[in-house]
């Protein structure tokens, strides 16, 4: 239990305490330019936006037929050379202030695992409601060949939870953090990013799912400050979605 006016967050760690160690933490991210920070991660969707209009433009207009997990392959090449380009061009104080990582307690690894049935939770019954209305639901066609599996593997499972944590709730929630916005504004902001980019999916659904699981990956990382819980519950969510699009689990909804 906290004593006088210092409540706790963490076994003898008190939140004073926390905003301290996160005030320091991202520090070195507010040399950083405030455009640069908020469009540098919706550069990987560009860069695909881009591969889809030239397939379409050399098709004349017409659907170059290729499979729906296509895309994932310039999606994941560019979230590569976008963490690549951020590690050659910053200083390692810069770099670790984005990507932070910090050996996990119990209690993050529980908080994580614990945030991921919530995460689940939250896409059943976004999907469920979704349905219900006769909207799509925020889930990919099915796949059932093996480039179409090993694609969603890299890109969804390896790829995608590293970079858009570091991105996400590394640089633009670190940024914004260091220049002295409020952590409410600050999340609101990192958090409404991170859902636009995958309106692609399902249009307003996926924004309204994302946002939702935005919000607990963000709390895993003000809490903890540190990128390991978020990152593991990324990876959980996104290896179920995976089982869920090659058929080894049913849907929910």
């Amino acid at each position: 239990m906290g004593t006088g006016t210092r409540s706790r967050t963490d076994r003898g760690v008190s939140r004073e305490d926390v905003a301290r160690r996160l005030e320091n933490t991202v520090e070195p991210l507010a040399d950083c330019s405030l455009l640069w920070s908020l469009t540098l991660p919706l550069v990987p969707i560009a860069a695909t936006a881009l591969v889809m209009t030239a397939g379409f433009t050399l098709h004349r207009g017409a659907d170059p037929g290729w499979p729906d997990w296509a895309l994932l392959l310039p999606l994941g090449g560019a979230y590569v050379a976008v963490l690549a380009w951020l590690y050659w061009r910053w200083d390692r104080a810069t770099w670790r202030a984005a990507a932070v990582v910090r050996r996990p307690s119990g209690r993050e690894l529980a908080s994580a695992l614990v945030a991921t049935a919530v995460g689940i939770g939250i896409v059943v019954a976004g999907n469920a409601i979704a349905t219900s209305v006769d909207l799509d639901p925020h889930a990919r066609a099915p796949v059932t060949d093996a480039r179409g599996i090993a694609a969603l593997l890299v890109a969804t499972v390896v790829i995608a939870p590293i970079a858009e944590e570091v991105l996400f709730r590394g640089l633009v929630l670190g940024h914004l953090l260091a220049r002295g916005y409020s952590v409410l504004a600050a999340s609101a902001l990192s958090i409404a990013l991170f859902a636009l980019i995958h309106a692609f999916m399902a249009g307003p659904v996926s924004i309204l799912i994302t946002g939702a699981l935005g919000t607990v990956l963000t709390g895993l990382r003000l809490r903890y400050d540190s990128l390991v819980g978020p990152w593991l519950m990324h990876v959980l969510i996104n290896a179920w979605g995976v089982m869920l699009t090659v058929g080894l689990l049913p849907a929910l909804w």
